[in-house]
């Protein structure tokens, strides 16, 4: 009997998780919608967001999906800042990390499509902004913290 209560929870959880999920057009409206618009193609926007400029890059065929931002090139980053950005992305960046690419830190938020709810999409805006703007100071994609220094 707990087998079977578990699969039947399993399963529900499966069906309650597609029915939330956004299709790569629904979250692009999402974005559109939400955010200043530079540049619009299918599967890459760039858009302003809490003055942060951001691009949505996303691919169906791989059923992933990242929003980063541009903060600083990596090679300029001291000691310190490397250890607090390390820091960061184990207490105080949440589901947004820094990340880095060609010499570029950025703040990004990479996740499979197909699970991504609208709630998501719009904390991810939220905390990639919020990771990217405290830089230097917080260090932090929003009011959670697990401890650390």
């Amino acid at each position: 009997m707990k087998k079977i209560t578990a699969i039947l929870f399993l399963l529900s959880s499966l069906i309650t998780m597609e029915v939330n999920a956004v299709t790569q057009d629904e979250m692009e409206k999402v974005i559109s919608d939400t955010t200043n618009i530079i540049e619009n193609k299918k599967g890459y926007i760039v858009f302003d967001y809490k003055k942060v400029r951001m691009a949505l890059i996303s691919n169906v065929e791989y059923d992933r999906m990242r929003i980063i931002t541009p903060i600083k090139k990596y090679s300029e980053l001291d000691l310190t800042q490397i250890e607090k950005i390390m820091d960061s992305n184990f207490h105080s960046a949440l589901d947004a990390r820094y990340a880095s690419s060609k010499d570029v830190l950025y703040s990004a938020f990479i996740h499979p499509m197909s699970p991504l709810s609208k709630k998501e999409l719009i904390s991810a805006l939220n905390q990639v902004a919020t990771l990217a703007l405290t830089f230097g100071t917080t260090y932090s994609s929003g009011a959670l913290n697990y401890g650390g220094n």
